[in-house]
């Protein structure tokens, strides 16, 4: 998971700032320690203002690293000062999150704003003392760099607006609602912000393990599963599920749409003929076992067969592999089965053959481990 820290560094910020910085370890500690192999990588992109506003700097971006004492070190050396006017560079901070950290394109992406003074512009605030009541200096748009983020990176991308103050209430929500999903935080405390960011990162999480939950479901089903059936089965709501889906799709995690329930077998009319297995087999030496499949059918058939090997000792599994059948096609499967026991006996080998969760065709043969 990536997560970037858009933090407005004006003086005012300075005890939230150090908030954040001191119980940040606790934040991953507690994340880490509820997903199995989650890794957390964090980027920060300080802004304040435009010259002649601040003549210190714009906006500073700290690249991805899962080295959370270096993270640590990171906040505590921005040393929040005080800026010129009440707007702050919002849009620029916005702006570097998106185009110069380095996401990765196969992980959970959030991004954090957090400040306590709106962007630059009359779109965004009524403020009196705004040097740039035109917007940001450099084109920059807060709303459209969020919507930016959506169209980039789909639905990965986590956005969340925490604002310091009263002043940002309308702004920042603004700007958290343009997109979907969208959520604003308001938080008038200090100490109230690490509490947000742990609750936050805790909500992502259990997305991240819903999704693990949908991974498992769909290889489980070779991706052949009705939408309203797997919905309960997963206890969530169909568009749940379509948006974990969709965020799949979008990770890499899986290569296609799920297709329908599959069709009845009958209606399928496809056949299966399983080959011989040898009287006598060597534990550790592969063998060729063949199996025949028609699929007069006018649909991709996708079958998985399963062989397993039973002995005195127990049951082991042999091979477990999956097979796409071309439309109106008659194909021969070559498997290479590699027995592998430690004793040297009288044994069962079970060959299932497996349309959907349905089974197509079973042979047992006696054989013997030698």
């Amino acid at each position: 998971m990536d997560v970037a820290f858009v933090v407005d560094t004006t003086g005012s910020m300075k005890d939230d700032i150090r908030a954040v910085k001191d119980n940040l370890s606790e934040i991953v500690n507690h994340i880490t320690s509820g997903i199995k192999d989650l890794e957390i990588r964090f980027g920060v992109v300080s802004y304040r203002d435009h010259p002649p506003q601040d003549k210190s700097y714009v906006t500073k971006v700290f690249d991805f690293t899962d080295n959370v004492k270096r993270v640590k070190k990171l906040i505590d050396e921005l040393r929040p000062s005080e800026g010129g006017d009440t707007p702050e560079a919002v849009a620029d901070g916005l702006f570097d999150a998106r185009t110069k950290l380095s996401w990765e394109k196969d992980s959970y992406k959030v991004m954090l704003l957090v400040g306590d003074a709106p962007p630059h512009g009359k779109k965004y605030n009524s403020i009196g003392d705004d040097y740039f009541p035109d917007g940001c200096p450099q084109g920059h748009d807060s709303i459209e760099e969020v919507q930016q983020f959506r169209i980039d990176f789909g639905s990965t991308m986590f956005i969340f607006i925490c604002g310091c103050n009263p002043l940002v209430e309308v702004s920042f929500r603004m700007i958290a609602d343009s997109v979907d999903e969208g959520k604003y935080y308001s938080l008038l405390e200090a100490h109230e912000l690490p509490e947000a960011v742990l609750q936050i990162l805790k909500g992502v999480s259990d997305l991240i393990e819903a999704d693990r939950k949908v991974l498992a479901y769909y290889e489980n089903h070779d991706g052949i599963f009705d939408m309203g059936e797997a919905a309960s089965n997963l206890s969530l709501q169909v568009r749940e599920l379509k948006t974990s889906l969709s965020r799949l799709l979008a990770l890499g995690r899986i290569t296609r749409w799920p297709k329908g329930r599959p069709l009845a077998v009958e209606n399928l009319g496809v056949n299966v003929e399983l080959g011989e297995v040898p009287n006598n087999i060597v534990t550790g030496k592969t063998f060729n076992y063949l199996i025949r499949v028609n699929n007069p059918s006018t649909t991709i058939v996708s079958v998985r067969v399963i062989a397993t090997l039973v002995t005195s000792e127990g049951v082991s599994e042999v091979t477990n592999e999956r097979h796409d059948l071309s439309p109106k096609s008659d194909k021969m499967l070559e498997l290479k089965l590699t027995p592998m026991t430690d004793v040297k006996v009288k044994a069962t080998l079970r060959v299932e053959v497996f349309y959907g969760s349905k089974s197509v065709a079973t042979e047992l043969y006696d054989t013997r481990i030698y």
